[in-house]
């Protein structure tokens, strides 16, 4: 903060650990079903 000049940005801002694993789950998930062609029904996900 000194040395560079930047602003204090609270840890509050920061994902947590869990968060940052879950969004990088889904991104693998997301690159696979689109590697393999996998269509949503074949997921059986329901959207409302």
């Amino acid at each position: 903060m000194l040395v560079k000049g930047q602003n204090y940005n609270s840890p509050t801002q920061y994902m947590f650990l869990d968060e940052k694993r879950r969004l990088g789950l889904v991104k693998r998930l997301k690159k696979q079903i689109t590697k393999f062609e996998i269509k949503p029904e074949q997921l059986r996900f329901t959207t409302n």
